[in-house]
């Protein structure tokens, strides 16, 4: 099986990620004169590991991580949060952004009387940013099929990447306008343990926040 750096539990991720940012910074000083593809490749043998090339590169610019769930699908706000915070945090340990707007700069336009009827470019622009992250919710939900006393969260979402310059097409990635479908989900655990349903949503956020942010940064898968 293969685990990424994804699947690291974000709160226990920092200790880990100064261990191998270390590690890196070693072999990048051994390999100082090598190209990038040799140090990759160095770095793959050492490890055992694949590397994992980012699918788009962002700007460095001021960046919306933008959650439209317009349709109230997800029931522990929660959830909402985590997936922007695991973002945020991410891209700046792997300097993919460190211009992303806060949390409470949106949810602060969220109250505004117009803000439905904004597009995701639009509410990108009003809040300063060059290109929006949208994570379109198609799915949330914290029980079990057929009403079972059991939490089984799942949660999914539609990805794409967008500018806010003001023209007829502003698609960055992926092709077409769909987006890429992104799915997470928990473990199934009674009701009546010590697990909550706020527990299953803030865990649903950092699977989801994990997940998107993979396609934004190289990193390597590890054989276990």
């Amino acid at each position: 099986m293969l685990v990424s750096f994804g699947q690291i539990g974000i709160r226990h991720r920092a200790v880990r990620l100064r261990q191998v940012s270390a590690s890196v910074g070693c072999v990048l000083l051994m390999f100082a004169c090598a190209s990038c593809a040799n140090m990759a490749a160095a770095w793959a043998n050492i490890t055992g590991g694949d590397w994992i090339e980012a699918e788009y590169k962002l700007s460095t610019a001021p960046l919306l991580v933008l959650v439209d769930d317009r349709s109230s699908l997800v029931s522990e706000p929660k959830a909402i949060r985590e997936v922007h915070q695991t973002i945020s945090e991410i891209f700046l340990q792997f300097d993919v952004n460190k211009n992303v707007i806060p949390f409470q700069d949106w949810q602060r336009l969220q109250s505004d009387p117009k803000y439905n009827g904004m597009s995701a470019r639009q509410i990108g622009e009003w809040l300063g940013a060059e290109q929006v992250l949208t994570i379109n919710v198609e799915k949330f939900t914290l029980q079990g099929e057929g009403g079972a006393p059991i939490f089984k969260g799942i949660f999914v979402c539609r990805i794409k990447v967008i500018s806010t310059e003001r023209k007829s097409d502003v698609r960055l990635w992926p092709e077409g306008d769909a987006g890429r479908r992104v799915e997470v989900e928990t473990d199934a655990k009674p009701m009546d343990s010590d697990t909550s349903a706020a527990d299953v949503a803030k865990e649903l956020g950092i699977k989801m926040g994990q997940k998107v942010a993979e396609y934004f940064y190289g990193r390597r898968e590890f054989a276990t």
